[in-house]
Formats: C-alpha cells, sequence, structure tokens
C-alpha cells in the first residue's frame, strides 16, 4: 500500500487514532453479547444474577457501545476541526469530499450486508427466539433488493438517518425504521455528515470573525444540547482551544474527567438525574429534540472522556503503542460489516451447533465466531476504505491544496 495513499498518523496524534479502534470494538462486543448474551446487556429487571452485576459495574463500559458512538462524534469534531481549517478556501468541495468518503463505504455496506442476507437468510430470527433475544429476533428485515440496499446505502445512511434513532428529527416523514436497515450501525453517518456541515460551518464563521464565532459557538450549542450533535460543537471547541498535540498536564483532573465521564456512561443504563429527564422533555422550537435521556448522559460522558484523556500523559502514552494504533486502521470496516456477520453466518452457526452443544457453549462460540470473521471481513474491507479516502482526496484536490502528510483524513472517526 503505497505510503502517499495512507499516511501514518503523526506520533503526537496516534493516540485519538486508538480511541477509535478501541471504540468500533465496543460497538462490535456490545452487539455480540446483545445477540448472544442479552443479559449482560439487558438484565431481567426483578432477577438480580451475574449479568446484572456486571451490567450495574464499570465492566459494562467495556461493551457500552452506545456511549463508544458518543466517543465517535467528539471525536471527528475535533479532528475535523483541523482539516478543514486548511480547506476553507473552497468549502464545496470539502462537502463533495467528505460525501464520498462516508458514502462508498456505506453503500459497499449495505450491498455486502444484502448478498449475506441472499446466500443466509434470517437466521437471527430462530436464534433470538432460543436465546430469549428480542433484540436479535426482531431486527434485520430489510426488502431484499438493490434499489433496497442502494437507498439504504445513500439516502438513509447518508442523508435521513432512521426513524427511531438519534438523528434529524424533522425527516421523520421520509424516514425508515432502523430494524429495516441492512446495517443498522449506518445510522450514526447521517450525524456523521451533518455534524461535518456544522464544524465547516463553524470554521468558516471563525475565519471571518472571533467574536462572531464565539456567538455561533454559544448558541449552536444550546440549540443542539438535547442531540448528539452536541458532541461536535465540544470535539470543536477542544480543537480550537487546545490541540491535540498540545503537551498534556500533569495534574490530577484529567483522571478523575475520565472516571467521572465511565461513571456518567454506566449510570446512565439504569439511572438519569431529574433534572435531566425534565430538560431532555421540555417542549420547546429553541432546542433541537432528538435525544434520550439516557443518551443524552451518554453525550456529555463521552464528552467527560475525551477531554480527560487529551490531558492526561499516561493515558496519551498507553493508547500510542504501535499495535493499537495499527490494529485500530481496521475500525471503520469493522464498525460496517459486522452486522450481518453476526446476524446471517454467526445466527446460522448458533442454529447449527446449539443442538448438540447447548445454547451456553454454542453462544461463547458464536461470540468468538463473531469477532474473528468481523476482523477477517474487515481487513477485506479495507480496500474500499482505501478507494473512498482516495476517491474523496481527488475531490478536493481538484479546487484545494492537499493537507499535510500525516494528519487529515485518517484521523477521522467517520463511523
Amino acid at each position: 500500500m503505497a505510503e502517499s495513499q495512507h499516511p501514518s498518523p503523526s506520533p503526537r496524534l496516534a493516540y485519538l487514532e486508538s480511541i477509535r479502534g478501541l471504540a468500533a470494538m465496543q460497538v462490535l462486543l456490545l452487539h455480540c453479547f446483545s445477540a448472544f448474551a442479552p443479559a449482560l446487556v439487558f438484565p431481567p429487571a426483578a432477577d438480580a444474577n451475574i449479568g446484572t452485576a456486571i451490567h450495574l459495574s464499570p465492566l459494562f463500559f467495556l461493551y457500552d457501545g452506545f456511549s463508544a458512538v458518543y466517543i465517535f462524534f467528539v471525536l471527528s469534531g475535533l479532528v475535523l476541526t483541523g482539516a478543514f481549517a486548511r480547506q476553507l478556501a473552497h468549502p464545496f468541495a470539502v462537502v463533495a469530499g467528505r460525501a464520498i468518503r462516508l458514502g462508498i463505504p456505506a453503500l459497499a455496506a449495505t450491498l455486502a450486508a444484502a448478498a449475506i442476507m441472499a446466500l443466509f437468510g434470517r437466521p437471527n430470527v430462530e436464534a433470538g427466539r432460543m436465546l430469549g433475544s428480542d433484540w436479535f429476533a426482531t431486527l434485520w428485515h430489510p426488502t431484499l433488493s438493490l434499489g433496497s440496499a442502494v437507498r439504504d446505502g445513500l439516502l438513509n445512511a447518508l442523508l435521513l438517518g432512521y426513524r427511531d434513532m438519534p438523528g434529524v428529527a424533522f425527516l421523520a416523514p421520509w424516514q425508515q425504521s432502523g430494524a429495516q436497515s441492512f446495517a443498522v450501525p449506518l445510522w450514526t453517518l447521517s450525524i456523521e455528515f451533518y455534524g461535518s456541515l456544522l464544524i465547516l460551518g463553524l470554521c468558516l464563521i471563525r475565519r471571518q470573525s472571533n467574536p462572531l464565532w464565539w456567538i455561533a459557538m454559544l448558541l449552536g450549542a444550546i440549540f443542539y444540547v438535547r442531540s448528539a450533535y452536541i458532541c461536535f460543537f465540544a470535539g470543536h471547541l477542544l480543537a480550537t482551544l487546545s490541540r491535540p498535540d498540545h503537551k498534556p498536564t500533569r495534574r490530577a483532573w484529567p483522571a478523575l474527567a475520565v472516571i467521572l465521564g465511565v461513571a456518567c456512561c454506566v449510570l446512565s443504563e439504569t439511572w438519569q438525574p431529574a433534572w435531566l429527564h425534565d430538560f431532555c422533555r421540555l417542549s420547546t422550537p429553541l432546542l433541537f429534540p432528538d435525544q434520550s435521556t439516557q443518551f443524552m448522559q451518554k453525550a456529555f460522558g463521552a464528552i467527560c472522556i475525551l477531554c480527560g484523556v487529551l490531558n492526561w500523559p499516561a493515558a496519551r502514552v498507553a493508547l500510542s503503542k504501535s499495535w493499537l494504533v495499527n490494529l485500530s486502521r481496521l475500525s471503520f470496516p469493522v464498525y460496517l460489516v459486522h452486522w450481518p456477520i453476526l446476524f446471517g453466518p454467526t445466527a446460522a452457526f448458533f442454529l447449527l451447533i446449539a443442538p448438540r452443544l447447548g445454547t451456553t457453549v454454542a453462544s461463547a462460540l458464536s461470540i468468538v465466531l463473531a469477532i474473528m470473521l468481523s476482523l477477517a471481513a474487515s481487513l477485506a474491507f479495507v480496500r474500499v476504505d482505501d478507494i473512498a479516502l482516495a476517491l474523496s482526496r481527488r475531490i478536493r484536490k481538484l479546487r484545494a491544496a492537499p493537507l499535510p502528510s500525516g494528519t487529515g483524513d485518517r484521523l477521522q472517526p467517520a463511523e
């Protein structure tokens, strides 16, 4: 693979890549456990067991894919600020490049998922019934056709979002249910795309007037505070006030911020403060309405975590390990391909071995298989990511200067 196509991230920024990779693994584990160990994700309310204990402990954060998504969004705001600031002379080229960067992998993911569904059917329905996982049994029922796959990969994923997912509330009349998606994790891409536009707009305003930028930041953050887009504002502010390659502090507050953020994310599963409930239910056109109290709390937790990591030397050193950085290159492909693998071949494998080995052993083996198949498929899917990245750069280079080596797209958490 040519170095010019895939520049290595700056050593000072490599830890951001690792964060993205670990967040992708959180999402993968969440979906594996939701399917094959539902008690770890949806513990019975009246039944105190080991699943409940883990779900209510900090261990839950290891597979809290919900919080991982908001970490992705904060990272996007952080990294895209620096990338866009060097390309403001041609904003339409930036928008087109971003659409290509997200749209090609999304379309490839839905086409691959449609092929898997055509090959395996929907074994998740019977597997979910045997495992007592309504989540596994009721999802993944799109209309199997080329047109549906193309619509899902381009229109739904990039522009519309899904009716029962966070996103753009006023598009609800044109949205489909998330269960109709070939790859439900695609719901985040429309937020990524519109969040990118917010970051680009803020960068353009800052170029014109710093006081006007502060006003836009304040009004925008207030309007979007109840939505996932608040994460982009937080990332943008972090990038503007303290660059991610600055020398971190040696004080104790960064570690405390990470601990507070993790606690905020984990506690949101069972408890949210009354004032946050009231705030999220408040009916007013002055506030963006598209966020549940639980997810709002996770968004705030993700912001705390990133604030802490950016300023915690020990965390940055640990996350800069070369094997973590290299593995993180698979993060976006893993994020996109694991869904049909879980619902197709892995569910079929479970149905094949469960009658012989029992559901407990079959579930454990199925989780291992889902992880291995997802990593293997992501190695092939990296080529799709390469093509999207190359075309995105080519679009921008038609009008704008190329980014300096070692920064930019490879640090963009597009999932």
